[in-house]
């Protein structure tokens, strides 16, 4: 099985890039398997980009080792709709697999500005293909659903400085009355995340 860890290149160094590390090895165990986690490093900074552009660095390995390091120059993406989208009853991303061909089946035939946003049959709000989000109350708070589809390294940044806090079983209603919905990731940090509001939600 192979699996994948994003992250963003910036200035000449990988950011938050020990976070990431554990995650890989916490996956490998998971497996069970061990990879090297200095090697891992080791990989990254030999393969990184010689410029002081902003980066999407891909790191594929599986449970022994590290596979492939891709790299390309980064660009966000601008996103204008979320349409949401049911999820089957036994999917599970808790990983991050390379295998993404759901996600990719679920977004054909969307427009480069449209987002898949995924919700539970219970209703409760998880992830879109590729970020958190985050929901801005009236009175100004962050919450994040607590049960999302893949706690990413941003998320848990953001949640252990106090900045976001989880929330159970946020729907619909939630996304309503929000203010505002981020969209974060490792590549998109909270101030320069995907910023929409209610009315660009397609229910």
């Amino acid at each position: 099985m192979t699996f994948i860890d994003t992250l963003r290149y910036e200035s000449g160094d990988f950011v938050d890039l020990p976070r990431h590390l554990e995650r890989i090895r916490a996956t490998a165990l998971a497996h069970g398997g061990h990879i090297g986690i200095d090697l891992v490093e080791q990989v990254l900074c030999s393969s990184a980009p010689e410029s002081l552009e902003l980066f999407r660095v891909t790191l594929y390995y599986n449970r022994e080792e590290v596979l492939e390091v891709r790299s390309i120059p980064y660009h966000k993406g601008q996103i204008q709709r979320l349409r949401l989208h049911k999820l089957p009853e036994d999917f599970s991303y808790r990983y991050k697999y390379a295998d993404r061909s759901f996600f990719l089946s679920v977004r054909e035939g969307l427009s480069s500005e449209e987002e898949v946003l995924f919700v539970r049959s219970d209703g409760s709000l998880t992830d879109t293909t590729y970020t958190n989000i985050l929901l801005e109350l009236p009175k100004g708070d962050l919450i994040t659903p607590s049960q999302p589809l893949l706690k990413g390294t941003q998320l848990s940044h953001l949640l252990e400085q106090g900045k976001v806090q989880e929330q159970a079983g946020l729907t619909c209603e939630d996304l309503r009355r929000s203010r505002r919905i981020y969209l974060i990731n490792a590549m998109m940090p909270l101030e320069e995340a995907i910023t929409l509001t209610p009315n660009q939600i397609i229910y």
